[in-house]
């Protein structure tokens, strides 16, 4: 009886959510959005397989990409290379090789600990392997995990340096602050731990050239899961690595984001793909040095359709340098895992490229207690920094104040051009739009709004509501106002004063995708935005997307006066507002309601704090006025200095009602009335 009655309780619900108007329009803007990032991850790989497709077309443009996937990860500029302060702790005898513990600092107060395996019998300097871990855990870093590796290349006459990833080393940074821990933030940021790992990695390799039993002209880099991600970095950006085998995995951004891996994924996999590139360029970044790359066909983390595509697509590439010989994709029938026959073929692989001999290589290891492997056995150093390497990597410059305009206008000028090359790339140029497709339709008895939907994107349609209509000879001001996660008709008509006379202005709101009185539930929200920055976008950048159009749909209703429009929001969605009108100088005014003050909190835009931060954001707005609806919040004074350089301190304002603004009272001497 009670399993009939819960059955009967379901299927109510499930009957009443499928009549439910805002139930519906949630799940069509799921399916909406998840066509709509497949459509931009499969024309992003399209591009960039187009672009490699011969060596003519790839050096064209590979001195800008190397420059790009630096960006990317955070690393353009280099950061400065301060003293490695580099530390022996203490030294293993294993017969055959030795193990230094090593530590050094990548950045200052940045610890990383490592082992390096150095072969006794050496005929003069020998090459070397840089190791860079997966993700398996031991309390002495991940390096413990993996010395079968070292012990292997050190045995067959290679200096072998295992560096810990930065959250499974023997003191914490993070790695997982997306994934996990949902530090959207670290978009806002243009933070990977892939920068940090790749910039570890490089500063391992500046070690090891300081060591005089190490060949720096023979250096090689593998590893895999995590490590594969980090040699295919590694490998792309620093010239030195002349020789890379990454184990599992690689793709495309056209099969990840179809299958939505990014779900099994760690946050240090993926660069910030704010310029739009793909897996494939990474490759391409190494050819034509050799590359040798294994996966496993049962691997759900990187799809068979994706490795397949980059074999063919870089194969190809190598071909044109002539070099397909030292390219290769090794497959085998195993799921996401390590195995002694990877290990030999890894070893074979660097005898070829790097010793130029063919061997049976010794593949036999016996572990240490992985105790005796940690660097600090008593614990890292005090003043260690790694748990705040996310907020150090990448600082965001100070909102300086400016002696006049004309400097000003030189930070705004340089800073415009940022959002627009940096923050905002995927945004599509207006003749790639497509048409608004625009749709009103009258409101229903009762009902305080019309109907109206336009095109955002191609399949992407995106509601609004509007108010107020006059006749063309007449034109009045209009608001776009941006609704927040929860907003209703009734709450919203409430707030921007429905009740007043119809034909004084044009009221209309816009529900940016995802957000209605029934919004994304936190699974779907999490998979959106990690799908949406492997195509250059957040949820956030989408949705500015979307007001940014709905500007366009407004413009073009009976009755509104182009040249008078306020745009404004809520929180967060007030932000949008503020963004909209620094990408469209046609907007004649801004109203915030409770604003954050810092990005940190919201909108999360890629890199956006790499520039700059809302006061200075709202800064940019000048001239034009900037009001604050009820409060101002005390970060937003800052930007007043920008307003005084045009003799125009009141221009930030703080009003109390919507429709003296819109009628462009700036002052409280007036009564409101209903």
């Amino acid at each position: 009886m009670r399993a009939a009655i819960l059955s009967g309780l379901l299927c109510s619900a499930a009957f009443a959510q499928a009549a439910d108007p805002a139930w519906n329009r949630m799940i069509e803007s799921k399916r909406q959005v998840t066509a709509y990032l497949e459509r931009m991850a499969r024309e992003i790989t399209r591009r960039a397989a187009a672009e490699i497709a011969s060596r003519e077309s790839w050096e064209r443009v590979r001195a800008q990409r190397i420059e790009e996937m630096r960006d990317m990860l955070g690393l353009l500029p280099w950061p400065e290379r301060a003293p490695l302060n580099a530390r022996v702790t203490g030294t293993l005898d294993k017969g055959a090789y030795l193990i230094e513990k090593l530590a050094f600092e990548s950045l200052p107060k940045v610890y990383v600990t490592a082992n390096l395996y150095l072969p006794k019998e050496r005929a003069g300097r020998v090459p070397a392997i840089v190791y860079v871990c997966g993700h398996s855990y031991s309390p002495h870093g991940a390096k413990a995990k993996y010395q079968r590796h070292g012990i292997s290349l050190a045995k067959n006459g290679y200096a072998a340096l295992i560096v810990d990833p930065i959250q499974l080393a023997e003191t914490f940074a993070l790695h997982h602050g997306v994934q996990s821990q949902e530090m959207w933030e670290w978009y806002a940021r243009g933070y990977s731990p892939a920068g940090v790992e790749v910039w570890n990695a490089m500063r391992a390799i500046d070690y090891l050239e300081t060591r005089p039993e190490v060949d720096s002209g023979r250096i090689g880099m593998t590893g895999r899961s995590g490590g594969a991600a980090m040699t295919w970095f590694t490998a792309a950006v620093d010239a030195r690595v002349k020789a890379a085998m990454p184990v599992m995995g690689i793709s495309t951004y056209a099969a990840n984001v179809a299958l939505n891996t990014q779900r099994l994924h760690c946050d240090c996999m993926f660069p910030i793909n704010s310029l739009l590139h793909d897996m494939l360029h990474q490759g391409a970044l190494i050819a034509p040095r050799p590359l040798w790359m294994a996966h496993g066909r049962k691997d759900a983390l990187f799809p068979v359709p994706g490795y397949e595509e980059f074999e063919r697509t870089i194969g190809a590439l190598f071909e044109s340098y002539g070099r397909r010989a030292v390219f290769d994709n090794l497959v085998v029938e195993t799921g996401h895992e390590d195995s002694d026959f990877l290990r030999e073929q890894s070893v074979r692989f660097f005898d070829r490229h790097l010793l130029r001999t063919a061997r049976k290589p010794e593949m036999d290891y016996s572990n240490a207690p992985e105790a005796e492997l940690a660097v600090f056995p008593a614990g890292p150093p005090a003043d260690a920094l790694n748990y705040r390497i996310h907020e150090l990597f990448l600082p965001t410059p100070e909102f300086r104040a400016y002696p006049d305009r004309a400097a000003w206008e030189a930070r705004a000028a340089g800073l415009r051009s940022l959002l627009r090359s940096k923050v905002f790339k995927a945004f599509p140029a207006d003749a790639a739009a497509p048409p608004l497709d625009i749709a009103r339709a009258a409101r229903a008895d009762g009902a305080a709004f019309d109907r109206l939907e336009f095109t955002s994107e191609m399949g992407v349609r995106i509601r609004g509501l509007i108010r107020g209509a006059a006749p063309a000879a007449a034109k009045v001001p209009a608001l776009l106002w941006v609704a927040s996660d929860g907003d209703t008709e009734r709450s919203l008509g409430t707030l921007i004063r429905v009740s007043r006379p119809p034909d004084r202005f044009v009221r209309a709101v816009v529900f940016p995708r995802g957000v209605d009185e029934t919004g994304w539930d936190k699974s779907f929200y999490k998979d959106t935005m990690r799908n949406a920055m492997h195509v250059g976008h957040t949820i956030d950048s989408m949705r500015l997307w979307d007001v940014l159009r709905a500007l366009q749909a407004l413009r073009a209703q009976p009755g509104v006066d182009p040249d008078r429009i306020l745009a404004g929001g809520q929180g967060v969605s007030g932000v949008l507002a503020l963004y909209a009108a620094l990408l469209d100088p046609g907007v004649h005014q801004v109203v915030l309601q409770n604003p954050p003050s810092s990005h940190l909190d919201g909108p999360y835009f890629l890199n956006i704090l790499r520039y700059t931060d809302l006061p200075e954001a709202a800064a940019l707005l000048a001239p034009r006025r900037l009001n604050f609806l009820g409060r101002m919040p005390a970060a937003f004074e800052s930007a007043r200095r920008v307003y005084s350089l045009y003799g125009l301190p009141g221009h930030i304002h703080v009003s109390m009602e919507l429709d003296a603004l819109l009628e462009g009272r700036y002052h409280h001497n007036f009564g409101s009335g209903i």
